[in-house]
């Protein structure tokens, strides 16, 4: 089964084909390649067999100005290409080890010419693979594929190696690095490749008789037909070259909201949190249409799929859901933190975010769309849940960060700069636009939002980077906040802040003045972790809690909260409250990126 059924590589030989790939063929890295235009697919799962079977037709375009002669083509190497037909051409070279096939026109594209390009694909799986997770996306219930299966064009750099260590071994030369954010080139092709902008998209999907077979767009058509089930999508305006494929035996929840068809696709016997899931689609759809712009489609919907991978993922109009982390969560502690509510706003703001505005494939880009959908779900998830959630989920997000960038290999970049760098775009991309809003404003943030979607959404090339959204924000904000803009998003900026010693004396008026006594400093870094000491004069939240009645942490009184100005070094402050304090700190909620993020706070000692 693991090496006669199916291939086994073990993983030294893995890295080889890595290393030989790019040997081989990032030669080729900016040849112009036709780009897809139109998708039309002929999809036919087949469940309890476990494979599929693919007729599929693009539309190519040559948006260059020069003629293209030679097209090559990137497949997964398990699946089998049936076959293949386009306008005359020759096979150069055919790399089956690599997936990579080159062909040569006889009559090269001409510039912004267009041509067909027809495919027969199918894929199977048998026995069971020495890794049973590189083999769970057709299931006998639950498949989840997405179209990374179909042909695609051109070198592709997340073929490459690495690890510093694996490249020096194979005689590669320094880890490759995104783009440039001012390379021009680059800016050609957005974040999810070189060989698509928008494309229309039209599939028609059949299952077994007993499953729902879904993809992105809107039904059009649903029929039986020799023991089968089909189903008719279609999109009825361009979208991303980034789509989904399921079936499964699905019970369906609907709803609506405004005129907005609302589905939740799930196992009959994971209900457990559908109208949570529900309730977050309303309430996102809704925060985000009035913040940054109207909703782009007719419908929404979640489908779940098995725990074999825990994420989800936004196509248009349709999120893939895992098991694993939405429809199975036990959530009945009331003081958890609510990730089946925040996961799905944060999807759903994905389709602003990626799927309206899509930055170019350069530094910054994954700050477009990862991190702006982290501040669009903490949004939603603060007016659900209030600040005190804020507090564990932004402490949450500080340590995944500092944990992050203590394990960098390459460089850690500013948040601006980012180069898909996860504990830096969603990690910290978090901490930082929470305190974007808190200086500035909510109102300032979702202004300069809504007016960046406006410029930028469903933008062909050259695509937008992230200083077209710095240029607005510092418009949008004034000049006063231009070094904080940049400290959070051009620098990385770690502050120390704590406070050593708080006291509290209780007054003949029943108040109580407490006395804070706090270390504050700033620093700069640069990539590799050296720092270089910056000037502090800043407005930094001062807080006093007083501890709640049944002694939960998530139920303490705030009896005060407010910005006071904080100085580098030691420093004494004195504030009066109206309750009996439990807790007093500096930057009590981890606004900051903060070196250490347990030493904000400290017990009130009364006197």
């Amino acid at each position: 089964n693991t090496n006669v059924v199916n291939r086994y590589v073990p993983g030294d030989v893995a890295k080889e084909y890595e290393a030989n790939y790019e040997k081989l063929y990032s030669q080729y890295k900016e040849l112009p390649q036709p780009k897809i235009t139109d998708v039309r697919a002929d999809v036919d799962i087949f469940p309890h067999e476990r494979r599929i079977a693919v007729r599929g037709h693009y539309a190519l375009q040559n948006k260059t100005d020069q003629p293209i002669r030679d097209l090559h083509m990137r497949l997964p190497t398990e699946v089998n290409l049936v076959s293949i037909e386009f306008p005359a051409h020759e096979v150069i070279s055919e790399d089956r080890e690599q997936g990579y096939t080159i062909y040569r026109l006889k009559q090269p594209l001409a510039a912004h010419a267009s041509m067909d390009f027809e495919f027969t694909l199918d894929y199977a799986s048998r026995g069971f693979r020495n890794d049973p997770a590189d083999d769970h996306a057709v299931v006998d219930n639950g498949t989840f594929f997405n179209n990374m299966l179909f042909p695609h064009f051109g070198y592709d750099t997340k073929g490459q190696l690495t690890d510093r260590n694996d490249r020096r071994k194979y005689g590669l030369g320094p880890a490759p690095r995104a783009a440039k954010i001012d390379a021009i080139p680059a800016r050609a092709f957005n974040l999810l490749g070189k060989d698509a902008d928008w494309v229309t998209f039209e599939t028609t999907v059949s299952t077994a008789p007993d499953q729902i077979a879904l993809a992105p767009g809107y039904l059009q058509k649903e029929w039986t037909a020799n023991g089968r089930r089909y189903f008719h999508y279609k999109m009825d305006k361009p979208i991303l070259d980034f789509f989904s494929f399921q079936s499964a035996r699905y019970a369906v929840k609907r709803d609506q909201w405004n005129g907005v068809a609302l589905e939740v696709y799930y196992d009959p016997q994971h209900s457990y949190n559908v109208d949570r899931m529900m309730d977050a689609m309303k309430k996102s759809l809704a925060h985000y249409s009035a913040a940054y712009s109207p909703y782009q489609f007719r419908q929404m919907r979640i489908l779940e799929f098995p725990e074999y991978e825990k994420f989800a993922q936004s196509f248009a109009n349709t999120v893939p859901f895992s098991e694993g982390i939405g429809f199975i969560a036990d959530l009945r502690d009331p003081d958890d933190i609510d990730y089946v509510f925040y996961v799905t706003a944060h999807e759903l703001a994905h389709q602003w975010w990626a799927h309206q505005v899509i930055g170019a494939n350069v530094q910054g880009a994954t700050m477009l769309d990862e991190t702006f959908a982290q501040y669009s779900a903490l949004m939603v998830q603060e007016k659900e849940y209030g600040t005190a959630q804020m507090h564990k989920f932004l402490k949450y997000e500080l340590d995944r960060y500092l944990s992050g960038r203590s394990g960098e290999v390459v460089e850690e970049m500013p948040l601006a700069l980012v180069e898909n760098q996860p504990y830096i775009h969603y990690r910290k991309g978090s901490v930082v636009m929470y305190a974007l809003k808190d200086y500035l404003g909510e109102d300032v943030v979702d202004r300069t939002l809504a007016r960046y979607d406006r410029e930028m959404a469903f933008q062909q090339p050259p695509y937008t980077t992230t200083r077209d959204f710095l240029a607005d924000l510092r418009e949008e904000a004034g000049a006063q906040w231009s070094p904080l803009i940049d400290d959070l998003f051009d620098k990385i900026t770690i502050y120390d802040n704590r406070v050593t010693e708080a006291t509290a004396k209780k007054r003949a008026d029943g108040k109580y003045d407490v006395t804070l006594v706090l270390h504050a400093s700033k620093v700069y870094l640069d990539g590799v972790g050296k720092e270089t000491p910056a000037k502090l004069d800043q407005p930094i939240d001062i807080g006093v809690f007083a501890r709640a009645a049944d002694g939960k942490d998530a139920h303490e009184k705030v009896l005060l909260l407010e910005k006071h100005p904080i100085r580098g070094g030691d420093s004494t402050i004195t504030v009066t409250v109206d309750g009996e304090p439990s807790e007093a700190g500096i930057d009590p909620y981890n606004k900051l990126i903060d070196r250490v993020s347990d030493d904000n706070r400290k017990r009130v000692t009364l006197q």
